[in-house]
């Protein structure tokens, strides 16, 4: 019925009334408008997990082309709801979808416009595009980045449901002087603060030390042995990321949509890596036991971090995401003064001087940016439309600013510097950066651009963050030697039990247990 809706208001709107064209601020775009409503006693619901589409200004913009006076939808009401995940986004959103209450716009992450896709809740947006003179479907779908478009697709039409203006790789981030303190002797690195310097520890790093799962394991026993107190990663959430070790992971599901063999054997090389990563104090572990997110987490990316017995633990390197960089690292790192001297980020309680002087100095700059065994993505805004919406002319319009206003993506991308799925924004912005200075100066931006060109999303599926929690649970047990858990065959029997109660309908007999 939802896609029979779907048709039916794209016909229609084949045969609404177009208002002038023009894509400047001063005029009203080419958009279908249903000459039967009044647009100011209308309201536009728009639900996200983040209030991005707020603060960035997004809201703005659209009531700036398609509300104001003597604009195209003049005087409708726009309404914005975010709700984070924590909050319980999902828990709220699926009920009113369901009920037929829901937005006429709403977000989420990879997999909850899986959930959205397959339960019929997105409109088919790219016939939407097909029917507006002002879009080149073809040339936007070439201008974006391959995964993301993708990712949006309805495999039940073939067409796109959802759209993404970011693109969220990964990398690992890690300071350079303690890389080079454990390796400059054998890797020979060039003099620390010479051109290049972050780069060429970099690529070593990526080369001797990152680029496999038992390397991984290996660097880390590196650091502990050059440094008592010195670890490679806080915890071991820092290697999940690379439970595949590849770029090409198999799928959760096989080609008959059961419980793929492929994908649980390649899990074992992962499970194996946290079991010996693990102690139950930091003594005993290759980590500094720093829960993600937690206070000593962010401690212990400018300065040590403080154990319950007063002693002090240093961390080399965290796993993140673009945002990662720039939202979470970076408001941490260590900063230099005009004199020379190291500033770490200030208490929440230090007076204003010193917080004034922390603000006013420059990066410290000893942090480069390598990939790890397997390239990965982390987060990522999709944006699609309610099936059952009685706006579409309204939701595509807002789509339309949000994700096909060039001059609008490029002027969200200056002012933020993250990375966008759109090639013709990212090109320029690539071409003509001068670096990153809390890297160094490495071009972090071509670093993430190689990267998501090696993401590939066909082996992703609805189970994933399901499968992956209850793997989770039973990995954690055997880590920290639980009663029952004495191998991987434990971990697998283990999960398998669950899979037939969760999941009882991709459960099959006869899987892997070592």
């Amino acid at each position: 019925m939802k896609k029979l809706l779907t048709l039916f208001m794209i016909t229609l709107a084949v045969f609404m009334v177009f208002t002038a064209c023009g894509n400047s601020a001063n005029e009203a775009p080419s958009v279908a408008v249903d000459e039967s409503k009044d647009y100011s006693k209308e309201k536009l619901v728009i639900w996200s997990f983040t209030d991005e589409l707020d603060t960035a200004g997004d809201i703005a913009h659209f009531e700036e082309m398609y509300t104001a006076s003597g604009k195209p939808f003049e005087g409708i009401e726009v309404e914005f709801v975010a709700v984070s995940i924590q909050d319980g986004y999902m828990d709220k959103i699926l009920p009113a979808l369901e009920s037929g209450n829901g937005p006429d716009i709403f977000t989420g992450e990879l997999d909850h416009i899986k959930q959205f896709i397959e339960a019929g809740y997105y409109a088919d947006i790219e016939t939407m595009m097909a029917n507006d003179p002002e879009v080149d479907l073809a040339g936007e779908k070439a201008d974006y980045k391959e995964y993301i478009w993708q990712s949006g697709i309805d495999p039940a039409t073939g067409k796109l449901a959802a759209l993404s203006w970011q693109v969220t790789p990964g990398a690992i981030f890690f300071k350079t002087d303690m890389a080079a303190a454990v390796w400059g002797d054998e890797a020979g690195f060039p003099q620390e603060g010479s051109e290049d310097y972050n780069t060429a520890v970099t690529n070593w790093m990526n080369e001797n030390k990152f680029n496999t799962v038992e390397n991984l394991l290996q660097a880390q026993m590196d650091v502990k042995a050059y440094d008592a107190n010195w670890r490679l990663f806080p915890d071991d959430q820092a290697v999940r990321h690379f439970a595949a070790g590849t770029n090409d992971p198999a799928m959760w599901l096989d080609a008959d949509g059961k419980l793929n063999p492929a994908k649980v054997k390649e899990q074992v090389p992962y499970i194996n890596l946290v079991k010996e990563m693990y102690g139950d104090t930091i003594d005993t572990s290759l980590t500094a036991n720093a829960a993600e997110w937690s206070g000593p987490w962010f401690d212990a990316m400018d300065k040590d971090l403080t154990d319950a017995e007063g002693n002090t633990w240093q961390v080399m390197a965290y796993s993140m995401p673009t945002w990662g960089l720039k939202y979470i690292i970076e408001p941490n790192m260590e900063k230099v003064d005009a004199e020379g001297n190291t500033l770490a980020k200030p208490a929440e309680d230090a007076d204003q001087a010193t917080k004034d002087a922390y603000a006013d100095a420059l990066y410290k700059g000893n942090w480069g940016m390598a990939s790890g065994p397997n390239s990965y993505f982390w987060g990522g805004t999709y944006l699609g439309i309610n099936a059952d919406t009685e706006l579409p002319e309204v939701a595509f319009s807002f789509l339309k600013s949000m994700v096909f206003d060039k001059e609008r993506l490029v002027e969200r991308q200056i002012a933020d510097g993250d990375m966008y799925s759109v090639e013709s924004v990212m090109a320029p912005a690539i071409a003509g950066y001068e670096g990153r200075q809390s890297l160094g100066g490495m071009n972090h931006l071509q670093v993430f651009n190689d990267e998501a060109a090696k993401i590939n999303l066909s082996s992703v599926t609805t189970y994933d963050r399901g499968l992956n929690d209850l793997l989770g649970v039973h990995i954690t047990n055997y880590k920290q030697g639980a009663d029952g858990y004495n191998s991987v065959s434990d971990v697998l029997e283990a999960f398998y039990a669950d899979v037939q109660v969760t999941y009882p309908e991709i459960y099959v007999e006869g899987l892997p247990t070592e």
